[in-house]
């Protein structure tokens, strides 16, 4: 295996430093998806300091396919599946637009749309905290109302878009699963198994368009080891909160994340 030339095919000049970087990307991911149903999408933005943002999304889906097969493996029993159905059809929608439209799609656009909405998210909460109401309007039991329908429709739509181009899927997602008050563990399973299917498909679509190689699919497996140590440590962390500072910590970090992707916007 010629290692100089591999990294040398995808514009790596420092291998050590990409790996260095790779690893710590990749075990955020996994901590993320893990312990918080991928609620913080940061593996790509930390991955874009050493690679294009094509070959991060290369790089990473293999990655992202061993760490979803490992989450929902530890959650199988613990899924939603009537939230499920309805995230996946609109999900698997989000990434045909994604992929009919990957070279056209302005990054800033929906760059700053989910940020301003998951600081808006984030506001209705904790305004609620201090109002001392109810912390969610609806249940699971109202799954089938039209209004799901419709949220799912919008906001799964939209995190297959995201997933696609940006793999920043998990904050739409945690926007339209969050009212609906799951027990952590749903939570977790239903999450991860959405996006599995997700990046299933991306598969085919990703080598269409190029973005995955012989080259790409080999520094993917140089990176494996840091997925396991990801899922531990987020697994580990998520056992120790109980569910009312899950959906606290949740929501405080979609306001960190929120931020930054206004940041990337106008920084």
């Amino acid at each position: 295996m010629n290692l100089p030339y591999i990294f040398a095919s995808i514009d790596v000049t420092n291998p050590m430093l990409f790996y260095a970087v790779g690893f710590c990307a990749v075990l955020t991911v996994a901590l993320s998806k893990a312990g918080f149903g991928g609620a913080v999408p940061v593996g790509i933005p930390i991955l874009m300091l050493v690679t294009t943002p094509r070959i991060a999304l290369g790089v990473t889906l293999p990655l992202l396919l061993i760490i979803d097969v490992w989450v929902v493996f530890l959650s199988y029993k613990k899924i939603n599946l009537r939230l499920l159905g309805i995230m996946s059809i609109f999900g698997l929608f989000g990434h045909w637009i994604g992929w009919n439209f990957f070279d056209y799609i302005s990054n800033d656009a929906l760059t700053l749309f989910i940020g301003s909405v998951s600081l808006l998210t984030v506001f209705a909460f904790f305004q609620r905290q201090f109002r001392g109401g109810t912390q969610f309007n609806q249940t699971p039991k109202d799954i089938n109302s039209r209004m799901v329908w419709l949220r799912g429709g919008f906001w799964c739509s939209i995190a297959g878009v995201s997933s696609f181009i940006s793999v920043s899927g998990g904050i739409p997602l945690q926007i339209f699963l969050l009212p609906y008050k799951l027990e952590r563990s749903l939570y977790l399973g239903t999450a991860a198994t959405f996006f599995f299917l997700l990046n299933l498909t991306k598969i085919p679509l990703y080598a269409d368009l190029g973005i995955l190689s012989r080259e790409i699919f080999i520094v993917s497996l140089m990176l494996i080891p840091a997925v396991p140590v990801g899922v531990f440590i987020g697994r580990k962390i998520s056992s120790l909160l109980s569910d009312q500072q899950f959906y606290l910590g949740l929501h405080i970090m979609l306001s960190l994340v929120g931020v930054k992707l206004l940041y990337d916007v106008f920084g």
